[in-house]
């Protein structure tokens, strides 16, 4: 029976082989941030979605992202509309969710998006689940 590498390395390397592949398969087309629900709500919002992904890949190869990019990567809730926009199978919500991390100063890379402290998240997490469940469901959740 051979030793597994500890869950931590493990982690890193599925982190590393998905970037690898994300910055393989993605064209920067921007039809991902062309239909993200989010991206009218950034800081810094774009009409080149094409640069915007641009800026993403940046991020993901550890370099400074433009504020386009950033500002995608800070307010993108993984909706996962952009999932099927793609047309390489990318998976633009895993690029995103990586982006994020490593916008957020993982990865050993610098932060490049503030952490945000907000006391108030927990409660408009439920405030936001009771829009979505249905009455039966609150009662299993509550």
């Amino acid at each position: 029976m051979s030793a597994r590498a500890p869950i931590g390395q493990r982690l890193k390397e599925f982190e590393e082989r998905e970037i690898e592949r994300i910055l393989g398969a993605c064209t920067r087309c921007g039809k991902c941030y062309e239909v993200c629900p989010m991206a009218q709500y950034s800081k810094a919002p774009a009409s080149d979605s094409k640069a915007v992904v641009g800026g993403v890949h940046a991020v993901l190869r550890g370099a400074a992202g433009t504020p386009e990019a950033l500002g995608w990567i800070g307010v993108c809730t993984r909706s996962g509309v952009c999932v099927p926009a793609c047309p390489e199978n990318v998976d633009p919500k895993m690029m995103m969710r990586l982006a994020r991390m490593t916008a957020l100063g993982g990865r050993g890379l610098p932060a490049q998006l503030p952490v945000k402290e907000d006391p108030d998240y927990f409660d408009r997490v439920r405030a936001f689940a009771r829009l979505q469940l249905s009455d039966d469901e609150l009662k299993d959740w509550t």
